[in-house]
């Protein structure tokens, strides 16, 4: 397995379903559990009526091949345990070139969280990071989606876990605001792109509007800053 840095997403998610997280977007009238997208796979999904019964399922992302050759995918599988519930394991395998073997990089087991769930986004300009965004969830529960970025670097062949940007979204917006983070994408080589929506509200919480609509923000990899995209100008005296 590649080397990987797990900085301290798990303990603060923990955390998160405990006391009631900044950016976890709560429960709505249309579940986004799928039978069929990786980022949201689930062994029971909502028909508009009522819930399938458990089922095991699997499921994997399109193929995503970098300028240098490298290649990657995603798969998730969802078991279904004795009591009916789901769990899932999301792994991330990458080969560095056609007819390589693909070999695991990055593996997020149900023990952080029993949902979750992984979207690739594309390789980096110069074909060497690879961009996921990895989703957690915890199966009927008030809480709901937790979502950061993952950055394979096949220079290194190292996984990193981001969870600084949901921090530095913190920071921007204060501390008791409810937003969805979505990762849309690179910049530079050192730089993502992140969309920062308004969370979804179902009256059970009050919830501070912070985020009007959507907004796009760079986020440096180096520093761990933000950085409005595009760059706003200076206001008028």
């Amino acid at each position: 397995m590649a080397g990987m840095r797990v900085p301290r997403i798990v303990a603060s998610v923990a955390l998160v379903v405990a006391l009631g997280p900044c950016s976890f977007a709560q429960k709505n009238d249309r579940p986004r559990l799928s039978a069929t997208d990786t980022s949201y796979l689930s062994c029971r999904v909502w028909t508009g009526h009522n819930w399938t019964v458990p089922t095991p399922i699997s499921a994997r992302t399109p193929l995503v091949e970098s300028p240098k050759g490298f290649r990657a995918y995603a798969e998730v599988k969802v078991a279904v345990q004795k009591d009916g519930s789901c769990e899932n394991a999301t792994t991330l395998y990458v080969a560095s070139g056609v007819g390589q073997a693909f070999t695991i990089v990055y593996p997020k087991a149900p023990s952080a969280s029993n949902g979750n769930g992984i979207r690739l986004i594309g390789w980096s300009p110069s074909g060497e990071k690879l961009l996921a965004e990895v989703n957690l969830w915890t199966y009927d529960s008030d809480t709901e989606y937790a979502h950061f970025p993952v950055i394979y670097d096949a220079s290194k062949d190292a996984t990193e876990e981001i969870p600084d940007v949901d921090q530095a979204v913190s920071r921007h917006f204060g501390a008791d605001c409810l937003f969805e983070l979505a990762v849309t994408g690179w910049k530079a080589d050192d730089q993502i792109l992140i969309k920062v929506s308004k969370s979804p509200e179902d009256g059970l919480y009050e919830v501070r509007s912070c985020v009007q609509g959507p907004q796009t923000f760079a986020f440096s990899l180096r520093n761990y800053t933000l950085q409005a995209y595009p760059l706003q100008p200076p206001p008028k005296d």
